[in-house]
């Protein structure tokens, strides 16, 4: 899962510290920033003013807060009381919820860091995960790549309609309601030879496994594509939206065996490169793919 730090806005409250601290950040690189609280943007703003910050660098802490939103902040849904920041985020309910803090001078716990004396270690090693096969595993960490939008894309040409697969989604989708952030849309390309019964049979049983978070209001849509469309360049099985992306290397399957559930797949970030290039191969250019059936349920 993705690593979510929490940053005291007194230690960001200058262009030059905002800068530093937040290029650490960003989905590809599995490193996160807690908007905590859901103000916090605001404070940070206030830190600058009350330590003097030009108009010029004030501008650019503006834009420059406006940019995260969509690539490395993620809202979190924590308490906040009426005590200062560096009290409240001390709490341990929410202090079991962050990987690390990061703070201008009062260390007072080992998930506690100067900002300016952080260890580059600290940041390292983030983007890849071993995690059990087992659905809620799978789920939890892609938990906020799925709410960083309201549309998911899962490309994998072995997902049919088998529980053992929407057992998976399902847990998903379960993460994000936990979050209060379910998707409106979500989209799956699989392989039609995998699993060539006929359409009539395949809408029935996706109907009956998903149908009560359909209820919902998610829409699902399965495209089964010709064989050759999924080949050895999609090797690998991925999760991605506009913003972020993940690669399963054994996909969205709890495996039917229970002992092979204890065993671990390996999950990595995928850089915005890559994001994009699935998202045009399987959204943008999706009218070139060579689709054999597809199942729509709304």
């Amino acid at each position: 899962m993705h690593a979510i730090f929490a940053i005291e806005p007194e230690a960001i409250n200058n262009w030059p510290g905002l800068r530093y601290a937040v290029e650490k950040f960003g989905y590809s690189k599995g490193l996160l920033i807690a908007r905590y609280p859901g103000k916090w943007e605001r404070m940070v703003i206030e830190a600058c003013k009350h330590n003097g910050v030009g108009d010029l660098d004030m501008a650019r802490v503006v834009e420059r807060l406006q940019a995260i939103k969509s690539d490395r902040l993620v809202r979190m849904r924590l308490p906040y009381g009426d005590g200062g920041w560096l009290e409240n985020v001390g709490a341990e309910d929410v202090l079991n919820k962050l990987s690390a803090i990061l703070v201008r001078n009062q260390v007072i716990s080992e998930k506690f860091h100067s900002l300016d004396d952080a260890h580059e270690n600290l940041f390292e090693n983030r983007r890849d995960f071993r995690v059990k096969r087992t659905a809620n595993a799978l789920a939890q960490v892609a938990k906020y790549v799925l709410v960083a939008s309201d549309s998911v894309v899962l490309v994998d040409r072995y997902f049919q309609s088998k529980s053992k697969c929407t057992k998976v989604l399902c847990a998903m989708f379960a993460a994000c309601q936990e979050t209060g952030a379910l998707p409106n849309q979500v989209t799956i390309f699989s392989d039609h030879t995998k699993d060539p019964r006929g359409l009539d049979v395949v809408r029935q049983e996706y109907r009956d496994l998903l149908g009560g978070w359909v209820e919902l209001g998610i829409e699902i849509t399965i495209y089964r594509l010709a064989g050759d469309q999924l080949d050895q360049d999609i090797h690998a099985r991925y999760l991605f939206n506009q913003k972020a992306g993940l690669r399963f290397d054994r996909g969205f399957i709890e495996p039917e065996a229970h002992d092979e559930r204890e065993h671990e797949t390996d999950v990595s970030c995928i850089d915005s490169a890559l994001v994009n290039e699935l998202y045009a191969r399987f959204i943008d250019d999706r009218g070139s793919l060579i689709v054999v059936d597809e199942v729509v349920l709304e």
